[in-house]
């Protein structure tokens, strides 16, 4: 099993992100937790939402891997 999964290249393994379905409602979420807690104020709310933006770019990386990869 690790070994095939060690053959993958890297793009094609993001670009099976971008379609996963726990994946999606991650970003979702996250998406959610940086319009609701934008303006709130607090050292973890704000580790909160730099961790959003993180899940957000994968998932845009992912969709690009995903639309221009092939």
């Amino acid at each position: 099993m690790d070994d095939k999964l060690m053959e993958i290249p890297f793009p094609e393994l993001l670009s099976k992100l971008a379609v996963s379905p726990k994946f999606i409602v991650v970003v979702i979420l996250a998406s959610l937790n940086v319009l609701l807690n934008r303006k709130d104020k607090g050292c973890f709310n704000f580790l909160m939402i730099i961790g959003s933006w993180i899940y957000i770019c994968i998932y845009v990386i992912a969709l690009y891997f995903f639309i221009f990869g092939k």
